[in-house]
């Protein structure tokens, strides 16, 4: 019963042409777009020498000898620092673009355990954890910072343990500073701040799939098609007849995020910066939830139809934009207005992932990230069987 089931939706699936019209060729033609739009901008911008300014005392742990080191793979220097104290810093960022003394940012690194970028806006930048919407110098110096910020937990962690080791630890630092700029230390593979928006693209063809399983439960449910009206007064299995009805839908699903994943990757050579094998996974976990959010949000019958769809919708676009596909800098927005949003915003949280996969690789952020997917993934799908399993009629 289980396979015949399986198979009819997912011959269903595949005949929804509009649907898979909508999901693929949009997203594959919105990422030649942006392949158009950005391509240029970042190699006519790359291996940019970044007038900075560095603010460090006397006894400070790191200092600016390690930044001034700091050079791309073609040995050209990252960084023309100048070394001033703070309130002659904060005039130099204020000076017009056209201005040889004006410094793109400033790097304090005064107190160890609290280094800071600080921009032309005045922001306080404590990590890279999102692409400023400066472009590639406030990306490559957000870069560069979180690299230091690193740094000093461990010079701090090594003050508390064992302080006669600082300095074997301050001198494998500058051992391997160049070596960072060729690894994901710093920058990962692709330093383009433009990828950010290929990031968001795949996370909205992933959180399109909920559509697909919205379709789930919409046909399993007597009030809501004469499909489903069949399926409630017939002896099938109710949870096994959706189980079925979810893996059509993922097969499907994932099959377009993929198409669109390998189009990006192989022909328009967009570099994600991670490793290709996590990026897949992250792609294919990702559709796997907005699969099950879907399913999930149609069980609530009590609601029309209409305002399922609206929510779907709005998590879909209002997700969308919240992580940055319509404004590169927008998760930087809501992270210093509101954090908490891009902690359950399954849209953010997703592209988080890539961008931690190429700044980071495989590590502790990448896996908080592919946790919130994967525990959120396993609640909408329990907590879809549930309240399916508990749905009655008084008559159809």
């Amino acid at each position: 019963m289980f396979l015949n089931v399986f198979a009819t939706r997912l011959k269903i699936n595949i005949r929804n042409k509009q649907a898979i019209g909508w999901s693929l060729l949009f997203s594959l033609a919105l990422g030649t777009l942006f392949y158009a739009a950005f391509n240029s901008i970042y190699d006519n911008a790359k291996n940019t020498c970044v007038r900075v300014a560095v603010v460090e005392s006397e006894d400070a742990a790191l200092n600016s000898e390690m930044l001034k080191e700091l050079e791309y793979e073609d040995g050209k220097k990252m960084l023309e620092v100048v070394e001033v104290q703070y309130d002659e810093a904060k005039e130099l960022l204020k000076k017009d673009e056209d201005d040889k003394d004006k410094v793109k940012g400033i790097i304090d690194i005064r107190n160890v355990e609290d280094i800071k970028l600080i921009l032309p806006r005045e922001k306080k930048i404590e990590s890279a954890a999102f692409i400023s919407s400066g472009g590639i110098e406030e990306s490559i110096l957000s870069s560069i910072v979180s690299v230091f910020r690193q740094y000093s937990s461990i010079v701090t962690e090594t003050i508390k343990k064992d302080p006669t080791k600082l300095e074997e630890v301050l001198k494998s630092f500058e051992d391997e500073t160049n070596e960072l700029v060729e690894n994901k230390s710093i920058s990962g593979d692709n330093k383009d701040p433009y990828v950010s928006y290929f990031y968001s693209l795949i996370t909205m063809m992933a959180m399109m799939a909920a559509m697909a399983g919205a379709s789930v439960p919409e046909s399993s449910q007597a009030n809501q098609s004469p499909v489903g009206a069949r399926v409630d007064v017939s002896p099938v299995n109710k949870s096994l007849y959706d189980l079925a009805g979810l893996l059509s839908a993922i097969v499907v699903q994932t099959s377009i995020t993929l198409i669109g994943l390998v189009y990006l990757v192989f022909v328009l050579k967009i570099n994600f910066g991670g490793d290709l094998r996590y990026v897949f996974l992250t792609s294919i976990l990702s559709t796997i939830l907005g699969v099950s959010l879907g399913f999930f949000i149609y069980q609530f019958g009590r609601i029309s139809k209409k305002a399922r769809e609206n929510i779907i919708m709005t998590i879909i676009l209002g997700g969308g934009f919240l992580s940055g596909l319509m404004i590169a800098n927008m998760k930087t927005i809501v992270e210093m207005k509101c954090p908490i949003v891009n902690r359950i915003n399954p849209s953010a949280v997703i592209s988080d992932a890539f961008y931690a996969l190429n700044m980071y690789g495989v590590g502790d952020r990448y896996y908080k990230s592919l946790i919130y997917i994967v525990g959120l993934t396993i609640f909408c799908i329990i907590s879809g069987l549930i309240m399916s399993r508990r749905r009655s009629y008084a008559s159809l």
